[in-house]
């Protein structure tokens, strides 16, 4: 969503923001008793570099909800779930960004009765909890809701009766058959029935100035949808080809798009941000096959694009590259750390006046092992960085890669001259180079 539910995948952010929602979800789970869920939640962190975009259109009796669910997610599931014991049948979309860690989870659907779900990232934003209220994790929301409710006022009156403290950086957008809409936050709930209504990526409260929201695409499509749009099918894919996303990096953006037609339980799909080539779903004909489960990406033609996508690898793939980027900056801080003591014994030979190794290689290597740890440290924790570069969590992390390319460098001219410092220098070299292939390959020395 932008993706609330990748989770609720999902936009920048830095580190220490990180380290404070853990937090606030520690916290979280502390007063309502659910450690399992809230440690579960923490591994799908960060969700930030997300932005996807929905709609709803409602014109001369048709209605339509699209959705653009943007994220670097390598693999896509759509389920169909038919009603049973009371619960309403529904079709729910999934995608998984290839984590070791991180679970399936239901991100948007619809149900046979035409409520369309879908969730998507926000702004953080902490919340006094509901005394007496139970509380919902995004996990359980989309499924709750389309199950029980009916329509828009059914969802609406059913989440109020629940606390939404979870509902941290994420909100949800509900939109019916009948052309009404609603936007759940943990501390707003807005409803409305006007033509059209778009969404992004943005908190939104009862004085949101819609038209200064900063995110460009959701601008375009909001323009388009005021200047009217035909009541089409095609009029309403002309508006999710103009709320895509699709960035020179890998082309990696929108992953895959979503076109309700809640009156008649038509589901339109689209892969990959390709509008050429869509598929279409009849809800109620395939709920009535029985329970059954799609892979998303095999349902359409071979992408290069998509498959481009599959083949980057990340520490968010491969366990592997995860725990060996671990080790590697534990062994940059073990040699730091014995290069640090180098350079003290050297301070002390030097105040005694004895012969002593020039000390600036030292310290220039014992830089460059520091700038390698706290890489390692942004690489282990912030999966956007290798979709959408260094710069995007804080401007001056992009020089970490030139830093040390500078040094190796530097320390590689060293030792072509003074042979005698291959001991100190060259196990930081050692160190150094690999990283700085990973920095090439990840895409580190260029704008993403």
């Amino acid at each position: 969503m932008g993706t609330a539910g990748s989770i609720p995948m999902g936009m920048g952010m830095a580190r220490p923001r990180i380290i404070r929602d853990m937090l606030r979800y520690f916290q979280a789970a502390q007063q309502s008793h659910r450690m399992r869920t809230i440690l579960l939640l923490l591994f799908l962190l960060p969700l930030s570099a997300s932005s996807c975009t929905a709609f709803k259109h409602t014109r001369d009796g048709r209605t339509f909800v699209g959705n653009n669910e943007d994220s670097w997610c390598v693999d896509g599931r759509v389920r169909f779930v038919p009603g049973e014991a009371g619960r309403l049948g529904a079709v729910y979309f999934s995608s998984w960004r290839g984590h070791p860690y991180m679970p399936w989870i239901d991100q948007l659907g619809m149900n046979e009765a035409g409520l369309v779900f879908d969730g998507l990232t926000v702004q953080p934003k902490d919340v006094a909890p509901s005394p007496g209220k139970p509380a919902l994790e995004f996990s359980d929301l989309a499924n709750h809701v389309l199950e029980q409710c009916r329509d828009v006022p059914e969802a609406v009156a059913f989440l109020r009766t629940h606390d939404l403290i979870h509902l941290h950086k994420s909100m949800i957008f509900l939109a019916d058959a009948q052309g009404r809409y609603a936007v759940v936050q943990n501390d707003t709930i807005l409803t409305g029935d006007e033509p059209y209504f778009a969404v992004g990526n943005w908190r939104l409260h009862g004085g949101t100035d819609h038209e200064a929201i900063p995110i460009p695409r959701l601008q375009e499509g909001r323009d388009l949808l005021k200047d009217g749009v035909a009541p089409t099918v095609d009029g309403a894919w002309s508006v999710l080809k103009c709320m895509r996303a699709s960035r020179a990096f890998l082309e990696n953006g929108t992953f895959f798009s979503t076109l309700f037609e809640p009156d008649s339980g038509k589901v339109h799909l689209a892969f990959y941000h390709d509008y050429d080539h869509r598929i279409t779903f009849d809800l109620r004909e395939e709920l009535q096959k029985g329970a059954h489960t799609l892979d998303l990406p095999s349902l359409f033609p071979p992408n290069k694009a998509y498959q481009a996508l599959q083949a980057y690898r990340t520490p968010f793939h491969d366990r592997w590259l995860f725990r060996g980027l671990m080790v590697w900056g534990g062994a940059a801080v073990l040699w730091g750390m014995i290069l640090g003591v180098w350079v003290l014994v050297n301070g002390v030979r030097r105040y005694r006046r004895l012969p002593v190794r020039t000390s600036w290689p030292l310290v220039l290597a014992g830089l460059a092992l520091a700038a390698l740890v706290g890489l390692v440290g942004v690489l282990l924790t912030l999966e956007q960085v290798f979709y959408f570069g260094l710069g995007d969590v804080q401007p001056p992390l992009a020089a970490l890669p030139w830093f040390l390319l500078v040094v190796a460098v530097v320390l590689l001219l060293r030792l072509r001259r003074h042979r005698g410092d291959r001991w100190p220098l060259l196990p930081a070299l050692v160190l150094v180079l690999p990283m700085l292939a990973g920095c090439v390959y990840w895409g580190f020395f260029l704008p993403h």
